[in-house]
C-alpha cells in the first residue's frame, strides 16, 4: 500500500527512533479521503486533529529505507514536520496484553519534498535577568 501525505514526528532514521515506542515511526498527515477509504477498509484507524487532518502512524522495528524522490538513499538530514513523503506500507493484525487490533508496517519512506527541521536557537543570558515568557 502506497500512502502520500505530510510527516509529522518523523523518527525513521537510523539510530533514531521514537524515546516512548522504540520504534521508527512517522504520522502521515493530512490524507486524501481515497486513502482514508483505502485505509478504513483495511480495519487501520484514521486519527484526526486539527493541526495533521486526518493521519496515520506507521511504525516499524528495523529502520525502513528511507530515500529521496530520485530513489537515492537519504543521508542523516532531519525530516521536518511538514515535509512531503510517500510511504509504502502494510496493515497487520496485532494482539498484546489482552487487547488487539489493525496498525500500519513501515516497508520504505520516500522524502518528495523536504522541508528542514530547525531548531529555535536560544539567546545568551547574563546571570541576573529576571524569569519572562517571550
Amino acid at each position: 500500500m502506497i500512502i502520500r501525505g505530510t510527516s509529522m514526528w518523523a523518527r525513521v532514521l537510523e539510530g533514531q527512533p521514537n524515546n516512548l515506542s522504540n520504534k521508527y515511526q512517522v504520522d502521515v498527515c493530512n490524507l486524501s479521503s481515497e486513502v482514508v477509504k483505502q485505509l478504513e477498509s483495511s480495519g487501520v484507524p484514521i486519527k484526526n486533529d486539527e493541526e495533521r487532518g486526518s493521519f496515520v502512524t506507521a511504525k516499524a522495528v528495523r529502520p525502513p529505507r528511507v530515500m529521496d524522490a530520485s530513489k537515492r538513499l537519504w543521508d542523516d538530514t532531519i525530516i521536518g514536520n511538514g515535509s512531503t513523503i510517500k510511504i509504502s506500507a502494510k496493515p497487520y493484525d496485532w494482539t498484546y496484553k489482552g487487547k488487539s487490533g489493525v496498525s500500519l508496517g513501515l516497508n520504505q519512506l520516500m522524502v518528495v519534498n523536504l522541508v528542514e527541521y530547525e531548531m529555535e536557537e536560544l539567546d545568551a543570558e547574563e546571570s541576573d535577568t529576571e524569569d519572562e515568557v517571550i
